[in-house]
């Protein structure tokens, strides 16, 4: 099963940041968002790229009631600043497969840091490599609560082991089998995932509400691409 966290006050799932750190602010002083009172926020990954802010939303992972899985951004962040023995200002490295990659795909906002900046952020790399694949939480009403970036490629939850999580990690960052199967058929009947109340996934950025099918959550509302920015409560939602 993937790491587990209880959590004692309101259960908040945020959608794909991208960078959109003042929505975030905003909306968690709206739902007056208190972690005193045991209220965590909780992201399906994609702190970073394309919006205005990256290194304000990665700070969010030094706050004690922030809790994330990692997203195929953060992945390719990795894959571009993690190889060891090359420092960043090597031109072959700059001009890696990688690190072009991570380029186009919005990860330009470190191109354009102080070097300092640069460093610092180069600094987080251990703490993005720590990040889950998925992620348990179970919340105030005992709800459990599934967390994964794209697709959990399962119909059981509990078959999330260490050894399914290394296999399947391309799909579980990228996978969007599902959703575009269910955007082409949405009369089709739900198929819950098993052992789990519901599960959450963002990565692909639905065009108005996000979306329910059964027991799964899209929540990516592109916020990054002029959309909202959904804050889940699932506390709220029937089961």
């Amino acid at each position: 099963m993937p790491p587990h966290i209880t959590i004692p006050g309101r259960t908040l799932i945020v959608g794909d940041l991208h960078g959109c750190l003042q929505p975030l602010q905003e909306a968690l002083a709206r739902l007056a968002f208190d972690p005193s009172a045991g209220d965590r926020l909780c992201s399906v990954g994609d702190l970073i790229d394309r919006g205005p802010d990256s290194p304000g939303c990665l700070a969010l992972l030094d706050r004690p009631w922030f809790h994330a899985v990692l997203g195929n951004h953060e992945a390719m962040m990795l894959d571009a600043l993690a190889p060891e023995g090359l420092p960043y200002d090597d031109r072959a490295y700059q001009d890696s497969p990688a690190r072009t990659r991570w380029r186009r795909n919005g990860g330009d906002w470190f191109d354009d840091l102080s070097p300092a900046a640069q460093a610092e952020i180069r600094g987080r790399l251990p703490q993005l490599a720590h990040l889950p694949l998925a992620l348990t939480l179970t919340t105030a009403l005992g709800r459990r609560i599934g967390l994964v970036h794209a697709d959990p490629v399962t119909q059981d939850w509990a078959a999330l082991t260490p050894a399914f999580l290394a296999r399947h990690r391309q799909d579980l960052l990228w996978d969007r089998d599902r959703l575009q199967g269910l955007q082409q058929a949405p009369a089709q009947p739900a198929h819950p995932i098993a052992n789990i109340d519901l599960v959450v996934m963002g990565h692909t950025p639905l065009r108005g509400s996000w979306l329910r099918h059964g027991n799964l959550c899209w929540i990516d509302t592109g916020a990054v691409y002029e959309g909202e920015l959904t804050l889940l409560e699932p506390d709220t939602l029937p089961l």
